[in-house]
C-alpha cells in the first residue's frame, strides 16, 4: 500500500507539470531527430482498415531507454542543443522549472540539487512511458494486463493475444513474428523471459497504473 501510495503522489504531481517542459525534455532526448520519427510513425488507421506494417517494424528497431540515454552520454550534447534555442525561450523555461519546483527557496545547493534531479526523474518517466504508448499495441497491453494479475505466464499461452491480432489485421504483422512482439516488452523492461516463462516487471505494472492515472487509452490498435 505504501508503494503504491508513492506513485500516485508521483502521477499527482505529474498532473501539475506544464506540457512546454516536458515537450522539450522529449525533444532532448528522443535518439532520432522527431521529423524522421514521425515520418516512420506515418498514420494510424481504425476500424477494419488496419495499421501499416512500418510501425510493426518501428517496435523491432525500438532501442530500450539505456540504449538512448548510453552507457556515457555526451553532457556537451545539452550545451549544443539548448544553444539553438532562444534566450527568451530558455528564460520562460527557467521560469516554468522555477515555478514548478520552486528551488529558490532552498538555500542548500544540495537541497536544490536533489529537487531538480526528482524533477528530472519525473520528466523522463513521462517521456519514457508516453513514448511505449505511442508504440505499444492494445493486444500488448492486454497480455500485460494478464500477467498483471496472474505475475507470470508460458510464452505458449500468451501467444493468443498475438495470433488474435494477427487474425484481425493480418497485413500490419506481415513479417512480424511473435518474438519480435514480446521482444518489444522485453527491451522496454516490461516483461522478462525466462525459462520460456513471461513475468511483468514493477515498471510493467507501473506503465500500466501510469496509462490509467493518466486516461491514456488501453484500446489501442490490434
Amino acid at each position: 500500500m505504501g508503494y503504491y501510495h508513492t506513485i500516485k503522489m508521483l502521477l499527482d504531481f505529474l498532473s501539475t507539470i506544464s506540457w512546454p517542459i516536458v515537450a522539450l525534455v522529449v525533444f532532448l532526448s528522443l535518439k532520432t531527430p522527431i521529423k524522421n520519427f514521425i515520418n516512420n510513425i506515418k498514420k494510424f488507421t481504425y476500424g477494419g482498415t488496419g495499421i501499416e506494417t512500418n510501425l510493426a517494424n518501428k517496435q523491432i528497431d525500438e532501442d530500450s531507454l539505456a540504449e538512448i540515454l548510453g552507457n556515457n552520454p555526451d553532457a556537451t550534447n545539452l550545451d549544443r542543443t539548448l544553444a539553438k534555442f532562444s534566450d527568451s525561450t530558455l528564460k520562460s523555461l527557467e521560469k516554468i522549472i522555477e515555478n514548478e519546483t520552486q528551488i529558490s527557496t532552498f538555500d542548500n545547493p544540495q537541497n536544490k540539487y536533489d529537487r531538480i534531479y526528482k524533477y528530472a526523474k519525473i520528466l523522463i518517466l513521462v517521456k519514457n512511458i508516453e513514448k511505449i504508448h505511442t508504440l505499444i499495441f492494445g493486444s500488448q497491453i492486454r497480455l500485460l494486463q494478464r500477467l498483471n494479475y496472474s505475475y507470470s505466464e508460458s510464452k505458449n499461452d500468451l501467444k493468443l493475444y498475438y495470433d488474435d491480432a494477427v487474425k484481425m489485421n493480418p497485413e500490419g504483422y506481415n513479417n512480424y513474428s511473435y518474438e519480435n512482439y514480446l521482444n518489444f516488452l522485453v527491451i522496454n523492461d516490461l516483461v522478462k523471459i525466462e525459462n520460456e516463462t513471461v513475468s511483468i516487471t514493477d515498471y510493467g505494472k507501473d506503465f500500466l497504473r501510469y496509462i490509467v492515472e493518466a486516461n491514456l487509452t488501453v484500446e489501442k490498435y490490434y
